[in-house]
Formats: structure tokens, C-alpha cells, sequence
């Protein structure tokens, strides 16, 4: 590994933990273009250089940043390029060699000096303002994506088994509360079950009871009094 290993931050929330097959480390250098991460590709240390969000968003940026990849790799069979990923929906990124973390960030710090001009000589003495990008200010990590995930070879054997004993331990009391709540509820009787129409009630007729006819036997009729009679004494023929 590189002696100069007080060079390397440690990684941020943001940052990625591994890029395709390389673990990272930490950071090296950050920069509008991008970010340097120091990381490890088949237990040899190695630079990676991923662009900024600003500048994955930018295609020109995106543009300028392949052909300087693809001039890194023509330069012959012992290139420092030794990995890389050029996809749209991701920021793009590229490892190279790192024989020391200095030495990587300056080879990965290359590829990156063409996204922002950096490269150009100026032409005379430099007048008037500055230049950057618009989009200078997202110096976050442009998009990545982690397949498969790093856990749990990512872990180490005391983080493995404070995991188990978690999950373990989250099985085991809801295997409990699963327990208690089939014995409440096993003794409660049966719901009475409402039946699915009502039932509907009917009116009760009101019948006077009559007395029955002396010749007939058939309900006795009530004789009205004579017409003209009125209501006087009934002793009165």
C-alpha cells in the first residue's frame, strides 16, 4: 500500500463505497471536475476518478472526459488506466495505477484537468476574469450505482454478528408477541352472526270479537234504532 496514506479523507454519506470491483478508501483530491478517491482493484492500490454531478450533467464535459480516458488507453500496453465505466445513466469514472496516493492523484487528476480547460496553455498573459464552468458549484459525486450490493462481505466479522444477533433477536420477540396474542384471544367465545336480511315484521290485525247469530250461529247483527225515534225515553211508544 502507499506510504503517504495521511493524504487520503475519509469518505463521505455521499461518496460511493465501491465502484465496479474497486473498494474505495477514501478521498484524494476534489476538484469541479470531479473527485479522486483512493481505493484497492485485486489487492493493488489504484486512483479513481469520478466526475462531479455538475460535470456529468454537462455532455460536452462527459465528452471531453472519454476522449482524455480513451488517449490514456492508446498510449500503449503499459497504460495506468486499469478500469473504468462510461455508462449515461451514471457519472462516468476511470481507475489508473497508484504507485504512491501522490502519484495516483496526479495521473487520475489528468483525466480530469481536460473537463474543465485546465489543460490549455493560455495564449499571452492572462487578462479579464476567470473562467469556470456553470457548473462548478455540484462538486458532489455525480450518480453511481453499487451491484451487488457490499454487504455483508463489506462488514467485518464483528459487524456480521452484531447483525445476526439483531435479526435474531427481532425474531424472537415477535415470535412472542405472536405467542400472546393467539392465547387472549383462543378462549373468547363466538360473535353472534347477525343474519344477512332482516326479518320483516308484519302488522297485527285488530279483530273485534262478535256474537253469534241465534238462527245462523253467524256474528249477531246490531239493530239501529227506528228513524225518527231520536234519543228520548225509551219507555215512549
Amino acid at each position: 500500500m502507499p506510504g503517504a496514506s495521511d493524504r487520503v479523507l475519509p469518505l463521505l454519506r455521499t461518496d460511493p463505497p465501491r465502484l465496479g470491483d474497486i473498494a474505495l478508501s477514501g478521498r484524494l483530491e476534489v476538484a469541479d471536475a470531479g473527485i479522486v478517491y483512493a481505493g484497492v482493484l485485486d489487492d493493488q492500490p489504484v486512483a479513481v476518478a469520478l466526475l462531479s454531478a455538475g460535470a456529468e450533467s454537462d455532455s460536452y464535459a462527459r465528452a471531453r472526459f472519454s476522449d482524455a480516458v480513451r488517449d490514456a488507453r492508446l498510449v500503449g500496453s503499459d497504460s495506468s488506466v486499469v478500469a473504468g465505466e462510461d455508462e449515461p445513466e451514471v457519472a462516468p469514472w476511470v481507475a489508473v495505477r497508484a504507485h504512491s496516493w501522490a502519484d495516483g492523484a496526479k495521473l487520475a487528476g489528468a483525466l480530469l484537468a481536460p473537463v474543465t480547460l485546465e489543460h490549455l496553455v493560455p495564449i499571452g498573459p492572462a487578462r479579464g476574469p476567470g473562467f469556470r464552468p456553470h457548473w462548478h458549484a455540484a462538486r458532489d459525486p455525480g450518480r453511481w450505482r453499487v451491484w451487488p450490493l457490499p454487504w455483508p462481505s463489506g462488514l467485518s466479522a464483528a459487524g456480521r454478528w452484531t447483525h445476526i444477533a439483531s435479526f435474531a433477536l427481532v425474531l424472537a420477540i415477535s415470535t412472542v408477541a405472536l405467542f400472546i396474542a393467539v392465547k387472549l384471544f383462543e378462549n373468547q367465545p363466538p360473535a353472534p352472526v347477525n343474519p344477512p336480511f332482516p326479518t320483516p315484521s308484519l302488522p297485527t290485525p285488530n279483530i273485534r270479537p262478535t256474537a253469534p247469530s241465534p238462527s245462523t250461529g253467524g256474528p249477531a247483527e246490531t239493530p239501529s234504532p227506528p228513524a225518527g225515534t231520536g234519543t228520548g225515553d225509551p219507555s215512549i211508544v
